[in-house]
């Protein structure tokens, strides 16, 4: 596996005829995507970002979003990541949805708590999968059970499925990345390193640790004290081998205290989010606030929705005083924004390189 994924920063530069055309003020599809299949969730996690949309049992029409993926993959879409609101795995055409999006020309990962992600299921769909990440927040029963909000159990079964799917990715010969990941609370810290060992005995291809951020809407109101996780990093990184990747995000920690040193989230442009109910927002901290709703795929088609007058507006409210009080600290577009920040807002001397 390579080291380039790249995970606290972002993958912009391997775009450069987007960012040009955007750059010209061209309207441009998004490249990446985030869509939740699924409304219903079999874990209710402590620390859920979510948690206000109720886990409504909704799952996006199969046909309409496959209709929508050949629309995708004509127009540019790079790739989608199955998540959202919800466990991707509820849904009971997770599998046949994966493989459209490859066979659209779209790559596909996901992530998931693992629980429904069977050895049966990975053996349909792993194929089509770039990656896989596992959302993981302990090393036993009783602090995975309690930080989940699960069923008893539920932590060997995820360790099973877990082994079933390095051993699918094994048998089919694939590139597939499997990775794990912890964020990071008081009640699982002591057992960072004990999962770590667990993930790189079953086979995955690195574990990462991440920061809890706030998400506005959430139920769920946490205060996390990171001034010793670099302690747990430093211990982490030990484990660490050419097979076995560790990606411990300082950086992201470090955000969490910081102002957004950008104006404009001109990520937008690049990334959309779409939910269980079809609808397509700006981005998921969004979700479930009708205004930034851009349109819905069970009314018009994605092409339509994001070529609407509407889904303009929306996208230039994302700017200034707006970002920085309605959006979350440590956002996933944080590095993008800064990099194309850079671009529209030059330094002296660009061209002594």
């Amino acid at each position: 596996m390579s080291d380039k994924i790249r995970m606290d920063s972002h993958k912009l530069i391997y775009h450069p005829d987007r960012v040009a055309a955007w750059q010209r003020g061209e309207l441009i599809y998004p490249i990446e995507m985030e869509i939740g299949i699924s409304g219903a969730c079999n874990h209710r996690c402590i620390f859920c970002a979510v948690d206000y949309m109720e886990y409504q049992p909704r799952m996006l029409d199969k046909d309409v979003l496959i209709r929508n993926l050949e629309i995708l993959g004509r127009k540019g879409l790079k790739s989608i990541i199955y998540a959202g609101e919800g466990e991707p795995m509820a849904h009971p055409k997770a599998p046949e949805i994966i493989n459209a999006t490859k066979d659209n020309g779209i790559d596909a990962a996901m992530s998931t708590n693992g629980a429904l992600f069977t050895g049966e299921k990975a053996a349909d769909c792993l194929k089509s999968l770039t990656w896989v990440r596992y959302s993981i927040a302990g090393a036993t029963d009783k602090t995975y059970e309690y930080i989940h909000q699960c069923k008893k159990g539920d932590l060997q079964k995820v360790l099973k499925n877990m082994e079933d799917t390095v051993k699918v990715k094994r048998n089919q010969k694939l590139k597939t990345t499997l990775g794990a990941q912890l964020l990071l609370l008081p009640e699982n810290k002591d057992e960072v390193v004990t999962l770590g060992k667990m993930m790189k005995e079953i086979g995955f291809d690195y574990f990462t640790v991440k920061p809890f951020s706030q998400h506005p809407s959430s139920k769920a109101k946490l205060q996390v004290d990171y001034s010793e996780a670099e302690d747990i990093g430093k211990e982490l990184r030990t484990l660490q081998t050419d097979d076995f990747k560790i990606y411990f995000r300082s950086q992201s920690i470090e955000n969490l205290g910081m102002e957004k040193p950008y104006h404009d989230c001109c990520g937008l442009h690049f990334m959309a989010y779409m939910d269980s109910a079809g609808e397509v927002f700006p981005c998921i901290v969004f979700m479930g606030q009708d205004e930034y709703i851009y349109g819905n795929i069970n009314n018009e088609d994605f092409d339509k929705i994001w070529e609407s007058e509407r889904a303009k507006n929306i996208r230039n409210i994302f700017c200034g005083d707006f970002i920085k009080k309605n959006c979350r600290k440590n956002c996933r577009l944080d590095e993008m924004n800064k990099y194309l920040e850079e671009l529209r807002y030059p330094g002296e001397h660009i061209n002594f390189i």
